[in-house]
């Protein structure tokens, strides 16, 4: 049996799928992680208990384990641990994402210079250091502008400003989340904590394929809920695309991204924005897959499996398996992710009548009960992601499984007492 280190410190609640694909494939789990439960986990044979260490200690500690169990291959599903998995793999002789791009992907404001350099669509950013940095940006790009940490993910502090004053606070509270050490999002000291960007009005999407021997290969681009600003909470990701006609041209800028990077044998995301003259521009890219039901749903839709994929390509022992592993199928049903908000104490968190439905595919409830959310603008909380599925025979059927989500929502068995202050 193989041996494989899955590198997630935040955790795995939401990463049931990718998890059950390896061990469908007969590899040996062993995990690397600050969730301690993870010590009881039936489905890892062993489990390393992080504790808040700094990155460079946390892949002394996996480079030790993995050497200790005959371990060549680290992976991770998980955007904060792309540079960590990367320097492990780079001790371990594994041929996966480059610590130097893994790097380029893990910083926005290297994202944006990388993207420059190779001619690939960006929206025009200004990185910075201060706030004052930050006010004469805006002034030069011109009102509203988009603000971003420069290492968050999900969306965490994003935000259109449309004034100073509003800029100012979006600063603050980023140097706040740069300064707290919070979801292993910044670790030590980043030139630039924030970047200030022109605003895109147009739809995004978000991609997600996998390379193999230095070729892309496309898996699925989820639609996503338009969503005007202040704040950008991710919603409603469903399936199949709603414009296949752009799937090459969309397709071709990730394969360039990742021609750049110099992939060679990686899962690949990115997302994507339209500007005001419907082009679309990246927004940004990571080497690894999106998180929670994304996977499953492309597998089921297109029936194309981007896990196992990539775990076969990195396996010699995997290699027999790799013949039909890249067929991409038409359509075969509809689906839609839907994030569940909500401010105040959880009291309870599962999915309740919701799984009754035909249409359930799966709830994953990511705020334990006794936890307190906040949804924008006074915080960024998922408190559960509900996945659902229909036929798919003509494209009026994508909205019909969108509006299913949203009323199997009001289903789940989800108490949330009071609002929080």
């Amino acid at each position: 049996m193989t041996n494989v280190l899955l590198v997630m410190r935040k955790g795995y609640r939401i990463h049931g799928d990718h998890i059950e694909t390896m061990r469908r494939l007969g590899l040996s789990i062993h995990v690397l992680t600050e969730f301690t439960q993870a010590t009881e986990d039936a489905r890892f044979a062993n489990a390393v208990v992080l504790s808040g260490e700094e990155k460079a200690r946390a892949v002394e500690i996996g480079v030790k384990h993995s050497r200790a169990h005959g371990i060549r291959l680290a992976v991770t599903f998980q955007e904060t641990d792309i540079e960590v998995c990367a320097a492990i793999n780079a001790e371990l002789g594994a041929r996966t994402t480059s610590t130097s791009a893994a790097m380029t992907a893990r910083d926005k404001s290297q994202q944006r210079r990388f993207l420059a350099r190779h001619g690939l669509p960006s929206p025009q950013a200004i990185e910075v250091s201060n706030i004052e940095e930050a006010c004469a940006a805006a002034q030069r790009i011109g009102y509203p502008v988009i603000v971003k940490p420069t290492r968050a993910a999900s969306s965490v502090q994003v935000a259109l400003v449309s004034e100073e004053g509003a800029l100012r606070a979006r600063l603050t509270s980023i140097q706040e989340l740069a300064r707290s050490g919070t979801g292993n999002y910044y670790q030590g000291t980043a030139d630039a904590f924030a970047l200030v960007e022109e605003f895109l009005p147009g739809n995004e999407v978000t991609l997600d394929g996998i390379v193999i021997d230095g070729r892309f290969h496309l898996g699925g681009i989820h639609n996503k809920m338009r969503m005007p600003g202040p704040f950008f909470e991710e919603d409603l990701y469903s399936l199949p695309f709603k414009h296949p006609d752009e799937e090459p041209k969309l397709a071709r800028i990730a394969a360039g991204i990742c021609e750049a990077l110099g992939l060679e044998n990686a899962l690949f995301n990115v997302e994507l924005r339209q500007d005001t003259r419907g082009e679309y521009r990246v927004v940004e890219f990571s080497p690894r897959i999106s998180g929670g039901h994304v996977y499953r749903n492309v597998r089921d839709v297109y029936q194309i499996d981007l896990v196992a994929a990539h775990l076969v390509s990195c396996i010699p022992e995997l290699a027999p398996l790799r013949e039909h592993m890249l067929h991409r199928s038409a359509p075969r049903m509809a689906t839609c992710i839907k994030f569940v908000y909500r401010d105040g104490r959880v009291v309870e968190n599962h999915s309740g009548k919701a799984s009754l439905s035909d249409a359930f595919t799966a709830y994953y409830p990511t705020a334990p009960a006794g936890t307190t959310v906040h949804s924008a603008p006074k915080g960024f909380d998922i408190a559960g992601l509900l996945s659902v599925k229909g036929r798919y025979r003509e494209p009026g059927d994508i909205a019909r499984v969108e509006q299913r989500a949203a009323e199997l929502e009001r289903e789940l068995g989800l108490v949330v007492s009071g609002e929080s202050t």
